[in-house]
C-alpha cells in the first residue's frame, strides 16, 4: 500500500516541533490532565473526549484493530506526511489498516506520556461542527524490524526512539482529524532520503582514495552536507507551523514597525523550532534569527553586522522563521522559510522552503541551485525587459514604498508585467526557478535576501545593489535578474526616475 506508515503516527502539526534524531527522548512523569480551556456543553462531553484520545492509545500499544476502528469517524480527515503534506479522507477500515500495519511492522513499539489527553480549545476554526480539539504529548520506543513505506528493516535490528504531539479533533466521541509532529528518526531518514535523492553530488564522501588532500576535502563535504540536512529538516519544521496555522489573523497579530510589519505567536515558535534543531546539530555555530532582532531596519542591519565583526571564522546560520507573515496570517499562501550559512562574510548554503506547495530549494556555493533536488536555472528565453514579468519591493517604510512605486509606474510600459508579492523568499527562488525575470525591493534584511541571493547566482542570474554595485551580506536595496540585458534596462530606468535610494523615515 503506498506510503503506508500513515499520518496516525507521522504527520505534521501545529503545536510542536521536529527535533534531530540524535535527541534522546526522556522518560516524563505523566501528568493527569485536570484544567481545561473550555466549559463542557450538554451536547458535547469533554472527558469522553479525552477518553476517546485514550482508547487510541491504547489501541496502538495493544495492537488492537477493533478498539482502534472505535476510536475513528468514518471519514477521519489526516494529513500524507510522505511528502506531499496534502489533506485526504479516508475511511476508518483504511485507517485502521494502516496503522494495524505500522504496529506489525514494528511489534514491540510501546507508547507512553509526557502528559496525556487534555482538552487545548474549541472550535476547529470554521464552526461547522461542535467538538474541541485534545492534546497528548507521548515518546514511543521499540525497533524496527519490518519493512515500512516500503524501506527494509535495517540489519541489525535498531531500537526507536521518538517522541511527539498529537492533536485530535473530537466530534460526537469520535476522532475526525489528526495532526502529529515527532521527532525523526534513521528510518524516517532513510525514507525521505529515498523519496527525495539529494543534490550536489560533489558531497558525496565514498571514496577509497586514501590521500590526505582528499581526506580534508571529504571533512568539508560531510560538513556541507550535514548543514544541508539539518538546514532543510529545520525549514520542514517550520513549515509545519505554518500550513498549520495559515490565516492566524483573527487570532491576532502584533505590530512591529507599522501596520506593514507584523508578527504572529507563530512566527516566534517556528523561529524556535529552527533554532532547536540547528543548535542540537551544531552547538558551536552562531544563529541569529528575525525574531531576536528589534524592529526596524537600523536594529535589523547593526545586527548583522556586529554578529559578522565578532564572528569571522564562525559558521553563521541566518534565519527568517515565516517569510511574508502578512500574507501567512491572512490566508494567502505566499509565505517561507528562509535558512541561510554565513562563513567568512560569505553565503555558503542557503534553503528556501515553500511549504504550501512543498518546494525545498537548496543552493551550496559553487555547486548551483535545486528544487526538490532537481537542478534549477533562471529564465532562459528572455531578450530583455519587454519579455520579463517582474516583481517589485513592498517595503514597509514610507519613503521606500513611495520609491518603489515610482519604479513600477517607470517600468510599467517596459515590462510584460509587474507583479508585488510581499514575499521576499519566494520572489527570489522563483526567480532561480525562472519563473521571474527580475526583482527589485528596499531596506531588506539578511534574513530576507541572503538565501535567495545565492539560489540567483549558482542557478545563472545577477544579482546587485540597487545601485549597481557589488552584492554583499550587508546589502539592504537589490536587483536581481536572470540575465544581464535586463539587469541593465531595469537598472537604467530605476536612476532615471531617482529609484535606487531612500532616507529612512
Amino acid at each position: 500500500m503506498r506510503r503506508q506508515l500513515l499520518t496516525i503516527v507521522y504527520a505534521v502539526s501545529t503545536s510542536a516541533f521536529l527535533s534531530p534524531t540524535h535527541i534522546r527522548p526522556k522518560p516524563f512523569t505523566m501528568i493527569s490532565p485536570k484544567a481545561s480551556v473550555t466549559t463542557p456543553t450538554a451536547s458535547h462531553d469533554a472527558t469522553s473526549s479525552e477518553e476517546v484520545v485514550r482508547r487510541y492509545f491504547e489501541g496502538v500499544t495493544q495492537k488492537d484493530p477493533v478498539m482502534l476502528r472505535s476510536c475513528f469517524d468514518d471519514t477521519a480527515t489526516i494529513l500524507d506526511v510522505c511528502g506531499s503534506n496534502s489533506e485526504c479522507t479516508v475511511n476508518s477500515q483504511d485507517m485502521v489498516q494502516r496503522c494495524m500495519e505500522f504496529v506489525g511492522a514494528h511489534p514491540d513499539c510501546s507508547v507512553r506520556f509526557h502528559y496525556g489527553p487534555c482538552r487545548q480549545a474549541r472550535d476547529d476554526g470554521d464552526g461547522s461542527e461542535e467538538g474541541e480539539w485534545v492534546v497528548a504529548h507521548w515518546y514511543e520506543t521499540g525497533n524496527w524490524s519490518g519493512a515500512s513505506c516500503g524501506i527494509p528493516p535495517p540489519n541489525p535490528v535498531q531500537a526507536m526512539e521518538c517522541e511527539g504531539q498529537t492533536r485530535f479533533w473530537v466530534s460526537n466521541d469520535k476522532i475526525q482529524r489528526l495532526v502529529v509532529t515527532r521527532t525523526f528518526t534513521d528510518w524516517e531518514r532513510e525514507f525521505q532520503r529515498r523519496q527525495s535523492p539529494p543534490p550536489f553530488p560533489e558531497l558525496d564522501t565514498n571514496t577509497n582514495d586514501d590521500s590526505s588532500s582528499k581526506r580534508k576535502y571529504d571533512d568539508g563535504a560531510k560538513l556541507k552536507r550535514e548543514m544541508l540536512q539539518t538546514a532543510e529538516l529545520a525549514a520542514r519544521a517550520a513549515g509545519t507551523i505554518i500550513t498549520s496555522h495559515v490565516g492566524c489573523q483573527n487570532e491576532g497579530c502584533d505590530l512591529k514597525v507599522n501596520l506593514k510589519d507584523i508578527v504572529t505567536k507563530y512566527d516566534t515558535q517556528a523561529q524556535s523550532a529552527i533554532k532547536h534543531i540547528i543548535t542540537s546539530q551544531f552547538p558551536d555555530h552562531v544563529f541569529l534569527g528575525e525574531e531576536d532582532v528589534p524592529a526596524g531596519g537600523e536594529a535589523s542591519a547593526k545586527a548583522l553586522v556586529d554578529i559578522l565583526a565578532a564572528n569571522q571564522e564562525s559558521y553563521i546560520w541566518i534565519v527568517d522563521p515565516i517569510d511574508g507573515t502578512a500574507n501567512f496570517a491572512a490566508g494567502l499562501e505566499l509565505c517561507g522559510v528562509t535558512v541561510t550559512v554565513v562563513h567568512r562574510n560569505e553565503a555558503i548554503l542557503g534553503v528556501i522552503y515553500d511549504p504550501h506547495r512543498n518546494e525545498m530549494y537548496t543552493a551550496l556555493k559553487n555547486m548551483g541551485s535545486y528544487c526538490n533536488g532537481e537542478p534549477i536555472g533562471v529564465a532562459g528565453n528572455l531578450e530583455g525587459a519587454k519579455d520579463a514579468i517582474i516583481n517589485a519591493g513592498c517595503p514597509a517604510d514610507p519613503n521606500a514604498f513611495a520609491t518603489s512605486m515610482r519604479g513600477v509606474v517607470a517600468l510599467n510600459s517596459k515590462v510584460r508585467g509587474i507583479r508585488v508579492l510581499a514575499c521576499s523568499a519566494l520572489t527570489l527562488a522563483w526567480l532561480a526557478q525562472g519563473r521571474l525575470g527580475a526583482h527589485y525591493g528596499y531596506d531588506l534584511s539578511s534574513w530576507d535576501l541572503v538565501a535567495g541571493s545565492l539560489l540567483i547566482r549558482e542557478a545563472g542570474g545577477i544579482v546587485t545593489d540597487l545601485d549597481g554595485s557589488e552584492y554583499r551580506v550587508t546589502t539592504r536595496n537589490m536587483l536581481c535578474s536572470a540575465n544581464r540585458v535586463i539587469h541593465e534596462e531595469i537598472l537604467t530606468v530605476l536612476k532615471e526616475v531617482d529609484a535606487t535610494s531612500f532616507q529612512r523615515v
